[in-house]
């Protein structure tokens, strides 16, 4: 029982994120699954893992991205580029403690990490710059909004520090 209520619960997630990706124009918005089959946790290569993830790959802004990992055991956090060189985790922009799909809306580094204890020193970090894309308007200011968009309704439970 417990795992068609599982089963269920996975396709209603798959169901949201592909019904929000449909209103999406297609041409201008890629999708990706951040570190791939490994997901977002300590990699066993150390921070070089991600970085060569991210450097396979050409982000434009509009992209999304997903962040899987299981919930109670990670976490994500948008956090400065100051606070990722030196992993300081205590003040996130963001924090999400359940997997994540985020599409980016403005030209930018965006800087990301986990919160859990000695995750970050052990490699859980990406750097990742988004170009503008040809059919980009102009960025919203940064005083006006968070670059962000919440892509899944799951995110929305995400919270801003």
């Amino acid at each position: 029982m417990n795992n068609i209520i599982v089963n269920n619960a996975v396709l209603l997630v798959i169901a949201a994120v592909a019904a929000s990706l449909m209103m999406l124009p297609t041409a201008e918005a890629a999708l990706y699954t951040v570190g791939d089959d490994l997901g977002w946790t300590i990699p066993p290569g150390g921070a070089a893992t991600y970085a060569a993830w991210a450097a396979k790959h050409s982000f434009v802004v509009k992209d999304i991205l997903v962040f899987n990992f299981s919930a109670g055991e990670d976490d994500l956090a948008v956090v400065t580029k100051e606070d990722f060189d030196t992993c300081n985790t205590t003040d996130p922009l963001y924090e999400f403690q359940e997997p994540a799909t985020l599409q980016f809306l403005a030209s930018d580094t965006f800087y990301f990490t986990s919160t859990l204890a000695g995750h970050c020193s052990k490699g859980q970090k990406l750097a990742i710059y988004f170009a503008p894309s040809s059919t980009d308007s102009p960025s919203p200011s940064p005083t006006s909004s968070f670059p962000l968009k919440f892509v899944s309704q799951k995110i929305m439970q995400g919270t801003r520090t």
